[in-house]
């Protein structure tokens, strides 16, 4: 029996996913495929903060708010929102096809540090992977609606920075004149980060990086940016294997390994992971299914939320888990940036 993410060169494993192709690119059916009897939305979480000792960011200056403090993170309180919530705190409205950006009543591409007439500065969610936490109480679920749970494919994008090469690997270095993070470098070093700022930039680090991860044209001509396969993440053979790739001409090829949901389940499955570096990002599997294909897990680069394709019990029971928020979505629903509908800006 292969061993857990190793590294899988046989693309027919994914062959059941062909007719995906056929479906209008974006369109939930080329995220995940026809003829399940149910679809669900997992909404990612939202961070939030708020100061400790004013306890809202309303009438504060952020700018120069942490001139007095040595541990930024100590001066924050930060917690982890619902989608539902953070549209209560805005005035609008949660619905399964809603999208974050509209929820704080901002465009795509400014909802990030919003703060909220509660006090709350609302600082986004992760595009492209699902946190460790939810995944394993997601996968547990997912574990139970399989007769393969040990067995399957989870299939990560090529296109992260570091995976396949060194291209496109980004730290933050911290500003020694005021503390803050400066733009990421690649190749730097996080030099003088502790662990609760570290956490603090993690959304806007996932964000940068998702900012840049398709603008492989930018990065032409800068001699850092042609490294070896094999001098990223993955060894040079994994490097170099085929990539599974869907929707031809979109950029969506994957690396593909063994894995089944048991091995997700666990939240230590990261310091197994050949393609996690460190904690600051975990990136999940962008697709995950079981070899007996009764169900599949998508989390699409440039969404900020997860779908699952299964059976009318399984959808069921994800909805009912707690710890997950999950709304029921139509295949015919539009998540694009400009799908939400309800919360459009009136003119």
């Amino acid at each position: 029996m292969p061993a857990t993410f190793e590294c899988v060169p046989d693309l027919a494993r994914g062959k059941w996913l062909r007719p995906m192709e056929a479906e209008a690119f974006g369109s939930i059916l080329s995220v995940v495929p026809r003829g399940f009897e149910a679809y669900v939305r997992i909404f990612h979480p939202v961070e939030r903060d708020r100061p400790h000792e004013t306890k809202s960011w309303l009438d504060i200056n952020a700018e120069t708010y942490f001139d007095d403090f040595d541990d930024i993170g100590a001066a924050l309180e930060t917690e982890l929102t619902t989608w539902a919530k953070t549209a209560a705190s805005f005035g609008t409205t949660m619905h399964a096809e809603a999208q974050y950006a509209r929820l704080v009543r901002r465009d795509y591409g400014g909802a990030d540090g919003v703060i909220a007439a509660d006090g709350w500065r609302y600082c986004g969610t992760s595009d492209g992977s699902l946190d460790v936490a939810s995944l394993a109480v997601v996968a547990t679920v997912l574990s139970r609606h399989t007769s393969t749970p040990d067995a399957g494919i989870a299939a990560i994008w090529e296109g992260w920075g570091g995976l396949v090469s060194s291209a496109g690997i980004a730290r933050y270095a911290v500003d020694e004149n005021n503390g803050s993070p400066s733009r990421p470098t690649v190749e730097g070093t996080a030099l003088g980060i502790n662990h609760t700022l570290r956490e603090r930039l993690k959304a806007s680090a996932r964000h940068w990086m998702a900012g840049t991860r398709s603008m492989v044209e930018a990065l032409r001509g800068d001699t850092v940016f042609n490294p070896e396969p094999g001098s990223g993440l993955l060894s040079r053979r994994d490097a170099s294997g085929p990539l599974f790739e869907l929707q031809e001409g979109t950029g969506r090829a994957y690396v593909l390994f063994e894995a089944g949901p048991n091995d997700f389940a666990d939240a230590t499955w990261p310091g197994s992971a050949p393609w996690v570096d460190e904690d600051l990002w975990v990136q999940s599997p962008n697709i995950l299914w079981p070899d007996d294909h009764s169900w599949l897990l998508a989390t699409e680069i440039d969404f900020d939320s997860t779908l699952v394709a299964g059976s009318t019990e399984l959808i069921q029971e994800l909805k009912g888990t707690p710890g997950l928020e999950v709304l029921p979505i139509r295949t015919e629903a539009d998540l694009s940036s400009d799908g939400d509908v309800i919360n459009r800006p009136a003119g």
